[in-house]
Formats: C-alpha cells, structure tokens, sequence
C-alpha cells in the first residue's frame, strides 16, 4: 500500500516516520513545497532502514499521488501569537485550496483521502465539497486522538490498563467536543455504575475536570514544548492501518454528515467502520438528551464557522 503525505512539517513527517516503523505500509511519498525539506526527512528516515522495517521511501512532487492508495493532508500552518482559530481557518482553507487543485490534475479516482491539518473538521468539509467524490472516501482524522487522550484521563483516574477501558470523544476537534459518557465503560461495567452504582468512584466533579482536561490536552503541550505531532502521529496511523489490513474498525473519523441525531451538512467525528475502501457505515448512537444537544452545539459550532468562511 502506498501512502502520500502532502505537507512535510513535523506533523507530516512525524507520520511518515511512524508509518515506516510501524511496517503499515509498503511505500511512503512524503510531498512539500520545500523539496529539500522533504528529501531531508525521507533520507533521515531511510538511513534508519537497516534496523527497522523496509519501506520504499521517497520525496516527490504531486505526480507521486497518481498510484497512491491513500493520501494524507498534512499541509498547513500553526496559530500564530494573538491569532483567532478563524483566522487560521481561513489561512488553512486558502493553503487546502491550492493543494486540492494539485490533488485534482494527479488524482487516480481510487485513493482515500485522510485530512490531518486543523482545523480538521472544516478542512475536511472544504476538501469534501472542492473534490466531488464519494464522501465515504474524505475523512478526517476526528477525535480518534481525543478519545486516546479520554481514555488516556481515565485510565490515570481509575488505575486500570487502557485495553479494558471503553470510551469516545465525538463531536468536533476542538473546543466543543464531546466525552461520550454515557456509554463509557470498564470490560462491559459502564463507568457511572464501577464499582456500584450507589458508590460510584466517578463524582461530578471529576467528570468536569476530566472532560475539561480532554479538550484542553493539546494545548497543554504546546504550552509545554511547541507544538503536538507524536500523538496524532500515532492515531493517523492507526487510522492507516485500519485501511491498509481492511480491519473494519470502529474509529471516530470526522465525515461528512447528513441528517443523523439532528446533524446534517457539517463534518464532525461519530464512531465510524473505517476499512479499504474508507468509511462502510456510521453508526448512530444512543445518546442521552444532554449529549445529543451538546453534538448539536458542537455541529452548530462548526456551521457557524463554514458560515464565516462563505463555505456555507
């Protein structure tokens, strides 16, 4: 399988190198305007090559897309000092823009297509709508990170391995997602009834400081050391993975969305069957009143963005 990845920043290259470790795919395009750049990144990783897992590796132009399987967005900027998330959504959907037009002159009619730049779940729509095909082959990389980072707070609070932990974040990337928590649970003991339902060891309390925690992950290590990349690194290759062995696995990707728990005509996460030839199905989920309306603010939340980039 081979995977293009347009845009070879340290989120694009950080992919490219996670992605040649982890023996997921058997060709790896790593495509940048700074061609340099992009050599450079390819050589580092394949000077690794000898200890590791063979892949072919290469830095290419936009002809590298024409037998590629699965292309990775990656391209973008981050918010500069003092700039609005609108202001960085206009700047990425000028830059995806451009690159879609590219995509399109080199574009095979078969490859996925996996949006990573932010903001993911808006970039997503915009590629979805600037490319005019099938919407179960444009995703997004969704809250497949921010359900890691879920259940990453309450394997920390309940002290328990995270294989036998279940839980989802859905919703939009950002700000306004949304901590399934109704149905988060331990084995098949939901987490509001662990270890009984009257004693209870998740409070209130700890399930606002830990839904709070979820949203406020990222920026807590780019406050820290920059910026985030190993993470998300992480989760669009199990994402890449999912497609590569045809897994049909259950992954909250940001797809297109339309008339499902009072949504439509936005791109937000809900849990998806993702395999090779994309997205098989969303499945709707039996949410509470309070988390249908809070998915409902975060979709009016994205609207209103799409709305004030004229996407809308």
């Amino acid at each position: 399988m081979k995977i293009a990845i347009i845009g070879a920043g340290n989120v694009g290259a950080t992919i490219a190198y996670t992605l040649a470790t982890g023996g997921v795919a058997s060709d790896v395009s790593l495509i940048d305007l700074n061609t340099d750049k992009a050599y450079g990144e390819i050589l580092d990783i394949a000077h690794g090559g000898a200890v590791s897992e063979q892949v072919n590796l290469r830095a290419e132009g936009y002809e590298g897309l024409e037998d590629a399987d699965l292309i990775v967005h990656a391209a973008g900027r981050g918010r500069k000092p003092g700039e609005s998330r609108l202001d960085l959504a206009k700047g990425n959907i000028k830059i995806t823009e451009n690159i879609i037009g590219k995509v399109k002159k080199h574009y095979n009619g078969r490859s996925l297509i996996l949006v990573v730049t932010n903001p993911m779940d808006i970039l997503t729509y915009v590629c979805y709508k600037r490319m005019g095909i099938d919407k179960s082959r444009i995703f997004g990389s969704g809250t497949v990170l921010d359900s890691s980072r879920f259940k990453y707070l309450l394997c920390s609070h309940f002290k328990i391995s995270p294989r036998n932990l279940h839980a989802i974040v859905i919703g939009e990337h950002g700000d306004s997602a949304v901590p399934f928590w109704s149905m988060a649970s331990i084995g098949p003991v939901l987490l509001s009834d662990y270890p009984s339902r009257e004693q209870p060891r998740l409070s209130a309390e700890d399930r606002a400081r830990i839904s709070a925690d979820v949203v406020q992950a990222g920026q807590e290590v780019i406050k820290r050391k920059g910026a985030t990349f190993y993470a998300i690194s992480m989760s669009v290759t199990r994402i890449i993975k999912a497609v590569a062995n045809d897994e049909n696995r259950l992954l909250c990707v940001s797809s297109y969305i339309e008339n499902l728990h009072g949504v439509d005509d936005v791109c937000l996460s809900l849990p998806a069957i993702v395999g090779k030839d994309g997205i098989r199905e969303i499945l709707a989920l039996p949410l509470s009143p309070d988390e249908k309306a809070a998915l409902q603010r975060s979709a009016a939340a994205l609207k209103a963005m799409l709305r004030e980039v004229e996407y809308q």
